[in-house]
């Protein structure tokens, strides 16, 4: 009975979840009232076939409250996300995280990286993963490593699961404007339009009484 209860609530991690059986042996009874622990566990969550992403955990510790049930990953937890070609995209590993199950969503805390297979990095302390819409974001300091190596510093940050596509808030840091912003490359390094200068108009040579005396005698 234990164990088909224990499944119901790892099919409860996503709408098309698949549990290795052998994960359901190494759930057991913590000691303390309402905690029950399983170790080295791997959930895999597949969408009509397609694996979207595989889940590992040295620990995962549920604790059953009243209305809810809280899972913590007290020792991390380390995420492969996949497209469809079954391939694996991107990665997200953490020392510890939390989900709240009603919601779908994953906060990820304590050495946060997130990786993707065009070699850039985000490093910060926190991240919140949401199941439900497939984003990933947090609105603390983050730190992106490009390939090439340079880096942006923001406070704010959303993303997909593939870290393909992102966007940063009060943006600072060595980057390329235009693929952050998605901007056209014309519209934003456009040269500024040079203006020329007017000539400073030459002063007027003085004129002495006599020369204005011989003026007006020549025009009489």
């Amino acid at each position: 009975m234990k164990q088909v209860f224990f499944l119901l609530l790892l099919l409860s991690f996503a709408q098309s979840c698949v549990v290795d059986q052998a994960d359901l042996s190494r759930y057991l009874t913590s000691g303390i009232e309402n905690v029950e622990e399983a170790k080295n566990i791997e959930v895999i969550y597949t969408d009509s076939s397609y694996t979207v992403f595989i889940l590992k955990a040295p620990v995962s510790r549920r604790v059953y409250q009243r209305q809810s049930v809280v899972e913590e990953f007290p020792e991390g937890i380390d995420v492969a996300f996949y497209d469809k070609s079954r391939t694996p995209r991107s990665w997200l590993t953490s020392d510890f995280a939390v989900r709240d199950q009603a919601n779908r969503k994953i906060t990820v805390q304590k050495n946060v990286v997130l990786r993707n297979d065009n070699g850039e990095r985000l490093d910060g302390p926190e991240l919140i993963w949401d199941e439900k819409s497939k984003e990933i974001y947090t609105d603390r300091f983050v730190r992106i490593t490009r390939a090439d190596g340079s880096v942006v510093y923001s406070y704010g940050f959303k993303s997909n699961e593939g870290f393909t596509r992102y966007e940063l808030n009060a943006v600072s840091g060595d980057m390329n404007v235009d693929e952050v912003s998605g901007k056209p490359a014309d519209s934003l390094h456009q040269e500024p339009q040079k203006i020329q200068p007017k000539p400073i108009p030459a002063k007027p040579t003085p004129v002495t009484i006599q020369e204005r005396k011989d003026k007006v005698k020549g025009e009489l």
